[in-house]
């Protein structure tokens, strides 16, 4: 497949001739990097927008000052850009950029795009204007996210009685986010028969054929464009899990998106399920202590 060709595949450039994918591409180089490579890393000055011509990339933040533990943030692929402000305003990078995966992207530095601009006006407005849409779409996707972890602190702070009780309320109010129609089904983990236990479960469409059977040890993940596996678990012990399953197939943007989603709400369940173990605990054997003073 042609440079030009692949560059059409680009969600990015999908307004544009072949005219003017040729000025574009021969106006900007093309990098490739290895898996692990890091991109750039987080709190350096950012001069350039990186569009992804193949590949993965994680956007990663430190969670430590070392830099030895990251949280991931995003998990972009072929089609995807990043680093977008440092050509808007020339900002540091709020993050570090990854590749997962083997990867080949175009670098388009801030000062060779002003100037591209200045030289292919209409090229350079349309790529602009795509650029500007597709912010604008991160941002509403952020506002929702951020609207659904208020809604879930509000859990956090509540009383529960367990921690199955605890996953099926963050569950049932996560479910309402998801775009589009999907059935979900929520299981606490019994230590003590070692299985799953199903504790909520929620259709919005008949799906054909049989309900998946959920295996016993589930892996987390994309089982397939369509259902995702949600596991919580801490220091190898398992806590819980879910199943979502959409009725139409999700592209891989969307699952891109709903992954960074699902992977920060199966750590915050994990914690608060942990605590809610520890404080139920704790109240049991108040009660034994109490109990035992008045006999």
């Amino acid at each position: 497949m042609s440079e030009i060709e692949k560059l059409k595949q680009i969600p990015l450039f999908r307004n544009f001739t072949g005219a003017m994918l040729e000025e574009f591409s021969g106006c900007f180089k093309h990098t490739t990097y290895n898996s692990g490579d890091v991109i750039f890393k987080e709190r350096t000055t950012g001069d350039a927008l990186y569009i992804i011509v193949s590949g993965e990339v994680v956007i990663e933040k430190a969670m430590d000052t070392e830099g030895n533990n990251f949280k991931t943030l995003a998990i972009l692929a072929g089609g995807d850009f990043f680093g977008e402000m440092a050509v808007i305003e020339g900002v540091a990078r709020f993050a570090q950029a990854r590749a997962s995966a083997d990867s080949v992207v175009y670098e388009v530095e801030r000062r060779q795009f002003f100037s591209f601009s200045k030289d292919h006006p209409v090229t350079g407005i349309s790529l602009f204007g795509e650029i500007l849409r597709t912010v604008s779409r991160r941002l509403q996707h952020t506002s929702s996210e951020l609207t659904m972890l208020f809604d879930l602190s509000r859990l956090l702070l509540a009383q529960h009685k367990s921690p199955a009780e605890f996953f099926s309320a963050v569950i049932d109010e996560m479910r309402i986010y998801l775009e589009g129609a999907w059935n979900v089904k929520a299981y606490g983990y019994n230590m003590y028969n070692e299985e799953y236990e199903e504790v909520y479960s929620r259709d919005s469409f008949t799906r054909e054929g049989e309900p998946r059977a959920l295996p016993a040890r589930p892996e987390g993940g994309w089982q397939d464009d369509n259902s995702y596996t949600m596991t919580c678990a801490v220091k190898g012990r398992p806590l819980a899990c879910a199943v979502f399953e959409r009725s139409d197939k999700l592209s891989p943007v969307e699952k891109n998106n709903l992954a960074t989603i699902f992977n920060t709400i199966s750590s915050i369940a994990g914690s608060a399920m942990v605590n809610i173990e520890h404080q139920a605990e704790a109240a049991m054997l108040e009660k034994l202590r109490n109990r035992k003073n008045t006999i």
